[in-house]
């Protein structure tokens, strides 16, 4: 593991990383424990859900993803059918409506009622969003880390690095911290050992092109990170006496922490949210009660291609960021209040105080997995229609065989007895057309390949 610059305090430690390389066999073990144990998040809009679809797919099928939409409402049965087609494997989706009336009343229940808007249902906003998910993750009671994606990536394949990248990262500093090399020691279970109180990784793109950008790995700061993030790197050197900071995160999207950090930090509204965490961890990390807090800056290899914006939605994400270092004022220098105010003139920005929201800690809840499962894709009981589609093409004999004992495992699972392929062709007009049934378990689509000599049309 290579660490490009370290930076220490007596509060906070500020590693930027970057790694030789991103997987080894021998560290599997830790690796299943960890996706096995970590919460995603992805925070959906209006994106397509081929984009949607895209991202859910290079996450792991073994670990709860939470999804939670903000969609037009009459747009969830869409979503929700997409996705259970598609992701078949993915037994443990959850697809939540930042809308949803449950939600708003459980949310309500705990006393967070600044969240919900004149309709008794939570707000628009990605912070709310996020809100939702780390709540969802929480009550699941087992996942020890959460990681957040945005939902409008269009090179998705770049998650596997960040996951990878963040799970050698968290499982590392499980054992050591603050040191700068070594792989997680590991119990009988391949549970990590230890590990500071805070921890939050956080992706630092390797590039931001457009698609069909001839120079793809051009580093280029994002327009809100570029104006935001200078900011924090004053107040590093003037408050925790870091000299040369180039933290470059102060709005990522892709991050990933702790559940005891997730639980720990307060929340705040719409685009403000991933500024207002940082903050955040920052102020509780100068608290005598915090233990340690670990700040890691990824830095990946992947370009990251996403929907760029206009310019007065960044306008809009400016504003909101630089409204979190208002709610700060203790941790501020004199320093740093004159650049923010200096920035809010230059570029003429609406003055915006974030809604904060309640750590999850100081919330008057537990785990409680039945509440989360009410979301789940893909519910444990109950009846569902199994399908099986068949494309058939005329055969020679010599694949009869092979496509007879595929035919006959299906009607095995639908209660048939078994038929030869000839009998089942003759019905059929040559092939083998959609047969469905009632079958207890998860919904499944297989494709039984017959090889025939010519393409034929077949129907139900």
């Amino acid at each position: 593991m290579s660490y490009l610059f370290a930076l220490r305090s007596n509060y906070v430690n500020i590693d930027t990383v970057r790694l030789s390389h991103i997987l080894e066999t021998d560290e599997f073990v830790g690796l299943n424990y960890f996706l096995s144990h970590t919460a995603f998040v992805v925070c959906h809009k209006s994106e397509r859900l081929e984009t949607l679809l895209g991202v859910l797919w290079y996450l792991p099928v073994n670990s709860p993803i939470i999804v939670v939409t903000n969609c037009p409402e009459h747009a969830l049965g869409e979503i929700k059918r997409g996705l259970a087609e598609h992701l078949l494997r993915h037994t443990r989706i959850y697809l939540v409506h930042q809308k949803d009336p449950t939600i708003a009343q459980f949310l309500h229940g705990c006393g967070v009622h600044h969240i919900l808007g004149p309709d008794g249902a939570v707000v628009g906003g990605k912070g709310e969003g996020m809100y939702i998910g780390t709540l969802c993750a929480l009550l699941l009671g087992y996942p020890q880390w959460v990681l957040f994606f945005d939902a409008d990536n269009f090179v998705p394949s770049a998650l596997l690095e960040y996951t990878f990248a963040m799970g050698r990262l968290f499982l590392s500093a499980s054992v050591r911290p603050y040191t700068a090399a070594g792989s997680a020691a590991l119990g009988a279970d391949g549970r990590a050992q230890g590990g500071p109180a805070l921890h939050n990784v956080r992706i630092c793109w390797a590039s931001k092109p457009e698609l069909g950008q001839s120079n793809l790995y051009e580093k280029v700061l994002g327009r809100c990170t570029s104006v935001v993030s200078p900011l924090l790197n004053v107040l590093l050197e003037d408050r925790f006496g870091m000299r040369d900071s180039s933290l470059s995160v102060s709005n990522a999207g892709e991050q990933g922490m702790t559940i005891n950090t997730a639980r720990s930090l307060r929340f705040s509204s719409g685009f403000s949210v991933e500024t207002f965490q940082l903050l955040d961890l920052l102020s509780k990390a100068t608290d005598r009660h915090t233990r340690s807090a670990l700040l890691q800056q990824y830095q990946s290899q992947s370009p990251h291609f996403h929907e760029k914006k206009g310019d007065e939605h960044i306008r809009k994400m400016i504003a909101e960021s630089l409204g979190s270092f208002f709610l700060f004022e203790k941790l501020l220098s004199r320093k740093v209040r004159r650049q923010v105010w200096q920035v809010y003139q230059d570029l003429d920005l609406e003055l915006i105080y974030p809604t904060v929201y309640p750590a999850l800690k100081d919330l008057p809840v537990q785990a409680d997995e039945p509440f989360v499962d009410r979301y789940k894709l893909f519910q444990e009981t109950g009846v569902r229609t199994c399908c099986w589609t068949v494309r058939a093409y005329r055969a020679s004999h010599s694949s009869v065989c092979y496509g007879e004992a595929l035919l006959n495992a299906q009607g095995r699972l639908t209660g048939q007895s078994d038929s030869p392929l000839s009998a089942l062709g003759e019905r059929h007009g040559g092939g083998i057309g959609v047969a469905s049934s009632q079958e207890q378990g998860v919904t499944f689509r297989i494709e039984l390949p017959f090889f025939l000599d010519e393409p034929s049309e077949v129907r139900a």
